[in-house]
């Protein structure tokens, strides 16, 4: 078992054992206040970038659907005549200055993510660890007019518009103790502070209701598998529908939703087996079945399209988050609003 797995276990399990590092909590939630209280009375010391910021994020570890939503709402924008760029950290990859990502880009060099979502968004992006100057180098360099930024609700070097925190329907937040007794990043209270609570869910779930906070649900809809090579579909309902037998694999932060995700479509539990990696995994083609039917994440095939695999029968599931009516109308009431403000400055 991974020490990611471990600490997952307890922060959402019942085991427990990060409570050994109770003893650090006061000290961890003043910095954190800390941090917050400082933005909020000097915020001329962020970045405020001449354009509307939007920044999808968490207050907690671990995947909540983050990516599909950067995808839908530059998809959302550019409908209604907007210019977005994404900005991101580029986890695991080492770069000096802030650098473009094409769809060409390797994901060693840029990291996954933000490769799957130049692919996906069709829209400028820049990667960077310091997110004011990849919005810097975004701006002066494209003729972006809104800029997305897929995470960094915690990065407070850039001022933000617009904040929209994705939390996960089953897991919630936990325990609801800050790192590293819990998942938190921040506490709770947070939650309250931003402009959209939303999960990815068909219904309100009970760790979603104990919040007590209005949350928009989004579903993820997807009706085929891609090839690894992208030359050929596959319908789901047909793939699933028969007794084959599937290896599921996935390299992120919540692999059970991926599963989750599958079983809804069709795909019988008695049919599959399954690995799972640590977020972010650098797959090797050992890591990969010689033969057999594979499913993998479309953040995974983007690592593993380079590698040279003997298994021609890998598949990846695309998936595309669907925002509801009612929260496109209120988005886009306020990045009008925002807009018209940034034009008076």
């Amino acid at each position: 078992m991974s020490v990611e797995s471990l600490f997952t276990r307890s922060w959402y399990g019942r085991c427990g054992w990060t409570n050994v590092f109770r003893p650090l909590q006061p000290l961890i939630k003043k910095a954190v206040h800390n941090k917050r209280k400082a933005f909020l009375a000097h915020p001329e010391l962020s970045y405020k970038a001449p354009v509307p910021v939007i920044v999808v994020g968490n207050i907690s570890v671990g995947g909540t659907g983050k990516s599909p939503m950067v995808v839908a709402l530059c998809e959302l924008l550019i409908e209604h005549g907007f210019r977005p760029g994404i900005v991101s950290r580029g986890h695991g990859a080492k770069m000096d200055t802030p650098t473009p990502v094409y769809l060409d880009s390797l994901p060693n060099e840029v990291g996954d993510e933000p490769v799957m979502l130049a692919r996906r968004a069709a829209c400028p992006m820049v990667v960077f660890p310091k997110r004011d100057e990849a919005v810097k180098f975004l701006l002066s360099t494209t003729d972006v007019n809104v800029v997305v930024s897929d995470d960094g609700m915690q990065h407070y070097q850039l001022n933000r518009d617009l904040e929209i925190a994705m939390l996960d329907a089953t897991r919630g937040v936990g325990n609801g103790h800050l790192l590293p007794v819990g998942p938190l990043r921040e506490p709770i209270e947070r939650l309250a502070e931003v402009d959209f609570v939303v999960s990815v869910s068909e219904a309100m779930t009970k760790p979603l209701e104990a919040l007590n906070l209005p949350v928009t649900l989004t579903r993820l809809v997807s009706t085929k598998l891609i090839s690894l090579d992208g030359t050929k579909s596959l319908d789901c309902h047909e793939a699933f529908s028969g007794n084959s037998n599937w290896h599921i694999m996935a390299g992120i932060g919540n692999p059970e939703r991926f599963m989750a995700t599958l079983e809804r479509l069709g795909l019988q539990k008695k049919n599959i087996t399954h690995q799972w990696f640590v977020d972010h995994h650098a797959f090797e083609v050992a890591d990969i079945p010689a033969d057999g039917a594979v499913i993998m994440t479309e953040k995974d095939a983007v690592k593993c399209q380079s590698l040279e695999l003997s298994n021609s029968n890998i598949w990846y599931l695309p998936v595309s988050l669907v925002l509801p009516t009612s929260f496109q109308q209120a988005f886009l009431e306020k990045i009008n609003l925002i807009k018209m403000d940034h034009s008076h400055e």
